[in-house]
């Protein structure tokens, strides 16, 4: 009955006071359920990493039977919860007019099964981010917030659309400056005028629900850096011309798995996908067993970034094929923790050529290039590391190398999320028309 006489009282409110009522109701539970999805996440990797520590062997059978157990769970509960969440997001922004085929990329249901997929993810040992998944998330609990009030039109659902995205990665990373940037950056791809107010209160208020449940932390803790110094040029463009190739090749292998990927091994992860989860997942665990790449790498580039360890030159190349081979699986997952990681491989490289007191400098500089080839969004990429770091006394030397990757990465003619996205549209498409063939068959 209270919840009844709310709703009354909601209905005849003017109609800007429902739609703000709705973002702001709906952002705080994206903060609410980020950082849910953070601890959970958190526990589960630190139970994998005990099983670990106790047993060498542990990974080998948690990351296949992991694999094929969230499979399972994907088909039955999770359909549209596969892959990172961002191209499902922007997917969505396309098909504004189109209610129902957005609740086949952002639901509740999609949520929930994302949601204990990233965790089921963590805890098995996959390469994966909880980061990008936050986005869909994030969307589809702001979509869902529609319901609640009298309102449903296409400007309104964009605006909950891109806020939830936005939210999603300002409350996962503590990056609240960033997630707006994402938005406009890689989400909207633009900046729109009537968006803006209310995109900014939902990030700032899915920041604040996060930072009451978290504090005030720093993702990969503060770094230390001397001033700027010119020496820092020619490791830094070298670093970032690395950073693009590797990044740009990750992100057209992932966008072109049917061009480079052998017939016969494309038939088998068709028609066998429980198998073939399986066998990347024991490709991955050998992996690991090798180097340190399991899960987002963000405790490993924590204590690379605080001085407290080093990384073999083995690492990168391990990073890379765990990465790829968790991205083949199609299970839930994100990239941009990875690719941070995989960017500290990069920069390892070059520590032993120059100066020890520049270390630090080039591990954050090879984490923002990589970041910003991968996914083509140089302006994000910088203030993400900036922000998750401290790294404010590097702005220059992070700004320069993100937008020279983000150039070089060009070459391959790929945009990861915008493609993958179009991939995502084509098979909706391709299964309402199946749908409509049957339909009038059926007739």
């Amino acid at each position: 009955m209270v919840f009844k006489r709310v709703l009354v009282k909601l209905y005849h409110l003017p109609s800007r006071s429902r739609t703000t009522i709705a973002l702001w109701l709906g952002a705080a539970l994206v903060g609410l359920v980020a950082f849910l999805l953070a601890s959970a996440a958190n526990w589960a990797f630190v139970g994998f990493s005990a099983m670990q520590q106790k047993w060498w062997w542990w990974p080998l059978l948690s990351l296949p039977l992991g694999g094929m157990a969230i499979r399972w769970i994907m088909e039955h509960i999770g359909s549209g919860a596969q892959g990172s969440g961002i191209p499902q997001a922007q997917a969505a922004l396309q098909l504004n007019h189109d209610t129902e085929q957005i609740e086949r990329l952002l639901s509740l249901r999609i949520a929930v099964a994302k949601f204990i997929g990233i965790v089921l993810g963590l805890g098995s040992g996959f390469v994966l981010g909880r980061e990008g998944p936050t986005v869909q998330i994030g969307a589809s609990i702001m979509f869902a917030c529609r319901k609640l009030l009298p309102i449903d039109d296409p400007v309104f659902r964009r605006q909950l659309i891109l806020a939830g995205g936005a939210a999603g990665i300002a409350a996962a990373f503590n990056t609240p400056l960033a997630g707006i940037v994402f938005a406009f950056e890689e989400l909207a791809r633009s900046v729109e005028e009537k968006t803006s107010g209310k995109l900014l209160g939902a990030v700032i208020l899915a920041g604040l629900v996060s930072l009451a449940l978290q504090g005030d932390y720093v993702y990969f803790g503060k770094i230390h850096v001397p001033p700027f110094s010119y020496s820092i040029l020619l490791p830094l463009v070298l670093i970032a011309l690395l950073a693009g190739l590797i990044g740009g090749a990750f992100s057209w292998l992932c966008v072109n798995v049917s061009t480079w990927m052998p017939p016969k091994i494309k038939d088998y992860r068709q028609y066998h996908p429980y198998y073939f989860i399986a066998a990347c997942g024991f490709l991955i665990g050998i992996c690991g067993l090798i180097a340190p790449i399991y899960g987002s790498g963000a405790e490993i580039t924590s204590e690379v970034i605080a001085g407290h360890t080093e990384l073999a030159w083995y690492f990168l190349p391990l990073k890379f094929i765990g990465q790829l081979g968790t991205f083949l699986t199609g299970l839930p997952g994100g990239i941009f923790a990875p690719s941070l990681s995989l960017g500290a491989g990069i920069g390892s490289w070059f520590v032993p050529f120059f100066d020890p007191e520049l270390k630090i400098k080039l591990i954050a500089l090879g984490m923002v290039a990589a970041l910003a080839a991968i996914t083509r969004a140089p302006l994000t990429s910088a203030i993400i590391l900036m922000e998750m770091t401290d790294g404010h006394d590097m702005v220059i030397s992070i700004m320069i190398s993100a937008m020279i990757a983000s150039s070089v990465a060009r070459i391959y003619k790929t945009n990861l999320y915008h493609d993958l996205a179009e991939q995502v549209l084509a098979g909706l498409s391709k299964t309402a028309s199946a749908q409509s063939s049957q339909t009038e068959k059926s007739k």
